[in-house]
């Protein structure tokens, strides 16, 4: 059963003592250190922190995943590769303006589920180098190009999506239009209380005309 403890008035999450197998146990893992990490930063989160929020010992945690650098890197990659998920069921819509939208509201759809894993992927990592904002970038950028090839698609009229690498014109605008959206995410996690739906809708009717005026080319 999981567990709430108050810090620094945040609820960190803690897990129970029952055994569980280990994918399991690394998944819970990964949770509690997923919201500790957005609540305290990377430097000042400890492992023993962690290790007492998931209900193991600190030995285990470190047989685990090696050392707090391997275990950030890991509830990065976990956190990117549901985005990166969601993302390839996605471009198999066929519509490319449906698609676009999609994408815009599949961000915000994703931010609420993975909360506190969005606050540690796209606030301190983005500042970050080396493995951690490498697999930041990767992320960053596979959805950027998803975007580029559906704007690409839906302004050239092509009846299928390119296999090649946007131009720089599209990837340009999805750079654009994705720096919008997370803009927009970081504003909602300040502001809960306004309906999710209302803040696709801001996203969908400020973006969508620029994207898809008559007059755009690529």
């Amino acid at each position: 059963m999981i567990k709430t403890a108050k810090k620094d008035d945040q609820p960190v999450k803690r897990l129970g003592t029952r055994k569980v197998p280990k994918e399991q146990r690394m998944i819970q893992i990964l949770e509690v250190a997923g919201s500790i990490f957005s609540q305290q930063g990377f430097h000042s989160s400890s492992m023993d922190a962690i290790a007492e929020g998931a209900g193991v010992t600190k030995p285990l945690l470190y047989r685990y995943f090696g050392s707090k650098d391997a275990l950030y890197l890991a509830t990065i990659t976990q956190v990117g590769n549901h985005l990166i998920d969601g993302l390839n069921a996605l471009m198999a819509v066929p519509d490319p303006q449906v698609r676009l939208k999609l994408i815009m509201a599949s961000f915000m759809t994703f931010v609420e589920r993975h909360r506190e894993g969005w606050s540690v992927l796209y606030n301190e990592a983005l500042t970050s180098v080396g493995p951690v904002g490498e697999k930041v970038t990767f992320f960053r950028n596979s959805f950027i190009e998803a975007a580029a090839k559906t704007i690409e698609q839906l302004v050239n009229k092509s009846k299928a999506v390119s296999s090649g690498k946007p131009g720089n014109k599209a990837m340009a605008l999805a750079g654009i239009m994705v720096g919008a959206v997370e803009a927009g995410a970081r504003w909602w996690i300040q502001h809960p209380e306004t309906p999710i739906q209302d803040m696709q809708g801001m996203i969908e009717q400020f973006l969508m005309p620029g994207l898809t005026s008559q007059q755009l080319k690529l």
